[in-house]
């Protein structure tokens, strides 16, 4: 007689040492049953046909198959209010039963609705040590598509990723992160604000890995295939020549999504396989205008700010009045007017000399705008506290604004 549901003995079977989803589905198949499974691997006799599991492996997967395990995994999944579904349940996304090595179970918080086929998944990908470049595009990218009927799939480790759903929050897109450990440990440590924003935002976290499993260098790879997966395309933003970035579009390509890439610095070698996939025949992403037209996305109807949405051509002008705009503020002579005019010319003029690539110092600032330096340094001030510019000592001063980069 059977104590727990199937669902809890694939968890169990899943949190076995050494054992992943190739394991557990050929488990199930072979003793008939989650149950059967789970009961059989409990002895090592009933291993021995498994001639590619070492023997060390076979006696750690009996000895850590007792049934405290499911009790600590049943008391978690209550804990952190987890949902699941394994590759038995009709309501597995079925787009991850066509991937090499599909997983044999997902264990979800959230909003598990992302997961539905009919949505729109793009992966944003990248490296953790990104450039400043790297930063601001994965922060643009994340916040134009969020406006968008599509979803932000990433890894949610440091750098790209993270920058990405930054961006994403921004504009109360909606976001999956895929983990790679179990959903009540927060990793990196420093993203658990981050991961508590997506979830506050109707977000996902999922992960294949049972409650309890602490991150692994093995775990990483292993959960990119799920990244790329459930995504129609994976964007890299930036990615070194070694790097699971390159992993996760190797294996968007072997099951059919598409790739693109951002272009990058040539004298940068921080993107090296940003330049080996341009090599060979990724999409090279101009502008995330190039993503609203490959998969026809339309702007999200509701939005939980009261702000109407710009066109997807309109870029933010940061509080700097157009030419048409100043021309129609009245025929008198306003002396306040005329030194708001100025001011704000000043500030267009600081910003279209800061580039967003790189950082300028100000004596090169003072070069190119002439502003006398009693004038510039308060408006660098003024431009850094709204976020429009940042200051990176001693490289000097970079520029947020291009294509909204700028996250509140």
């Amino acid at each position: 007689m059977t104590r727990y549901d199937d669902t809890i003995y694939i968890a169990g079977l899943q949190s076995l040492y050494n054992v992943g989803a190739t394991h557990v589905r050929r488990f199930i198949e072979d003793f008939g049953s989650p149950y059967d499974a789970w009961d059989a691997v409990k002895k090592v006799e009933n291993l021995k046909p498994y001639t590619h599991i070492p023997n060390a492996d076979k006696r750690a997967i009996a000895s850590s198959a007792k049934d405290e395990k499911l009790d600590y995994i049943i008391h978690k999944i209550d804990e952190y209010k987890m949902d699941f579904t394994t590759f038995l349940d009709k309501d597995f996304p079925s787009i991850l039963n066509h991937i090499y090595n599909p997983p044999a179970i997902l264990f979800m918080r959230g909003n598990r609705a992302l997961l539905d086929k009919r949505l729109n998944r793009i992966a944003l990908v990248g490296a953790r040590r990104c450039s400043l470049y790297g930063r601001n595009v994965a922060r643009m990218l994340g916040k134009e598509l969020g406006k968008y009927s599509t979803i932000i799939v990433s890894g949610g480790a440091r750098g790209i990723d993270a920058h990405g759903h930054e961006g994403l929050l921004a504009s109360q897109g909606y976001g999956i992160v895929v983990m790679g450990c179990g959903l009540d440990i927060a990793y990196p440590r420093e993203n658990t604000k981050l991961f508590d924003r997506i979830l506050e935002n109707k977000g996902l976290l999922v992960s294949e890995y049972p409650p309890g499993t602490p991150p692994s260098a093995k775990h990483f790879p292993a959960r990119n295939r799920i990244i790329s997966g459930l995504s129609r395309g994976v964007i890299v933003v930036e990615a070194k020549g070694s790097s699971g970035s390159l992993i996760t579009a190797d294996m968007a390509v072997s099951e059919g999504r598409d790739v693109f890439v951002v272009p990058c610095n040539l004298l940068d070698h921080t993107a090296d396989g940003n330049k080996f996939l341009m090599r060979n025949g990724a999409f090279v992403l101009t502008g995330y205008e190039d993503i609203v037209k490959e998969y026809h996305l339309t702007l999200r109807d509701m939005f939980s700010t009261k702000e109407t949405l710009s066109s997807p051509n309109k870029r933010d002008t940061m509080g700097v009045k157009d030419s048409n705009q100043i021309g129609n503020q009245g025929q008198g002579v306003d002396t306040q007017g005329l030194s708001m005019l100025s001011f704000n010319v000043d500030r267009s003029l600081i910003l279209s000399e800061i580039p967003h690539d790189r950082c300028i110092t100000v004596s090169d600032i003072l070069k190119a705008t002439s502003i006398p330096l009693q004038q510039l340094q308060p408006l660098l001030l003024e431009l850094e506290m709204e976020g429009a510019i940042e200051n990176h000592p001693p490289r000097g001063y970079i520029n947020m604004t291009r294509s909204d980069i700028l996250v509140h």
